[in-house]
């Protein structure tokens, strides 16, 4: 801004017009006039004496006048608590730029309303006609590029498609969606049995000592053709019957020859009793497994435990008291099993109907309704972890088809 023009705003804001007016003078307070203390007295019945109503209001008056042992007057005030005076002087400081940069703003005000607002197209000298032409051709180049740019838009737009597919992709889709609906419709439909077995009996025995660490397997049961039945954990009993769980465990796991128990099935369902699986070499009861490095079967452990629970696991012991790695998991309490089985485990967790949809499946000469397989295998490690085991690579023979 020009000085003199400066000097123009700095009078003008120096108006003693503009000035703020100075504050009113406070206007003394009228003296407090203290009123009479009235009390509070209901009116004397009839029945009352004077003197005990005199005695009674005095009471009252004595109690209206008492003074509270707790002090509940405002707190003491100390202003050097709230107000800080070594930051005074930066608030002052940032007052004052405060009024320096309201007061640049009040004089670019009243430039912009005495010179009608900033002009930046006056050019001195005038341009010729040469800048002109050259100034057109600028704006014709940029209207070339801007008309370009539209019509790239516009052929974007004729060839653009919706992100929904087209009425013949989805009639492609309808057609494997109504093929995979044919094919499940003619698989084999299961209804389970609504008989449930009785949970409630427990067997003290089986309880797991004090610090002693069992070992938990984990056994996923599926339908061939059908549903998932559930995914079963197992408690094994190392502590009474060691070799007989290590032996369940290697073929959780899986040996190097490609014997494990996933991939079996379970051969033998008797409705109510007992199923019984676990068959990795033929896959039909007849086989027996060896384990690595052994030329006999193992022998019988002990027979410690007894059937007595639902969801009990025991090795099966075959009329040469060999054990070949097929197992039992009973329904009910069978005491014809005790002493001719080992048992080495217990179903702690998995689905409520598990064993009630297995035994669904079975014949009550021991045949299937439908083939019921263990998908997978898995066991935990100490730490809580979850190993997945391997699969079951052995070809089993062939199985005679039943006729409808």
């Amino acid at each position: 801004m020009h000085p003199l023009r400066e000097r123009t705003c700095d009078a003008l804001l120096e108006n003693p017009a503009l000035r703020t007016p100075p504050p009113e003078p406070e206007k003394p307070k009228p003296p407090r006039i203290r009123k009479p203390r009235e009390f509070k007295l209901p009116p004397r019945f009839p029945l009352l004496s004077k003197e005990f109503y005199a005695c009674w209001c005095n009471h009252q008056k004595e109690l209206q006048l008492a003074k509270h042992k707790i002090d509940d007057s405002p707190p003491e005030l100390f202003p050097e608590l709230y107000l800080k005076p070594r930051r005074l002087d930066y608030y002052a400081r940032q007052l004052e730029e405060n009024m320096n940069v309201n007061k640049e703003l009040l004089k670019r005000i009243n430039l912009i309303q005495r010179t009608g607002g900033f002009v930046d197209c006056w050019m001195r000298p005038e341009p010729t006609n040469t800048y002109n032409k050259l100034l057109c051709k600028q704006r014709q180049r940029n209207l070339d590029e801007i008309r370009k740019n539209n019509l790239y838009f516009y052929s974007r737009l004729l060839i653009a498609r919706s992100e929904q597919p087209l009425t013949k992709e989805l009639e492609e889709h309808w057609k494997e969606t109504k093929h995979k609906l044919i094919l499940g419709a003619s698989l084999p439909f299961i209804l389970f049995k609504t008989e449930k077995i009785d949970r409630d009996i427990r067997d003290p025995s089986f309880d797991r000592p004090l610090n002693v660490y069992r070992t938990k397997v984990s056994m996923e049961v599926w339908v061939v053709g059908g549903s998932k039945i559930g995914k079963v954990t197992i408690e094994l009993f190392n502590d009474i019957v060691p070799k007989t769980c290590q032996l369940f465990l290697s073929l959780v796991r899986g040996d190097p020859f490609g014997h494990a128990y996933a991939g079996t099935r379970f051969f033998r369902i008797v409705p109510d009793l007992y199923c019984r699986g676990g068959d990795v070499i033929k896959d039909n009861g007849f086989g027996c497994y060896l384990p690595e490095g052994q030329t006999e079967p193992m022998g019988v452990e002990c027979y410690r435990l007894k059937h007595t629970v639902p969801g009990v696991l025991s090795m099966v012991v075959s009329s040469d008291n060999e054990v070949c790695a097929q197992f039992n998991i009973i329904f009910k309490p069978l005491p014809q099993f005790d002493g001719k089985h080992v048992v080495f485990g217990r179903i702690i967790g998995g689905p409520a109907q598990a064993l009630e949809r297995i035994s669904a499946l079975g014949l009550p000469l021991g045949t299937t309704t439908s083939d019921c397989v263990i998908r997978n295998c898995g066991w935990f490690t100490r730490s809580g972890q979850y190993r997945e085991g391997n699969q079951n690579t052995i070809k089993f023979p062939p199985r005679r088809k039943v006729k409808a």
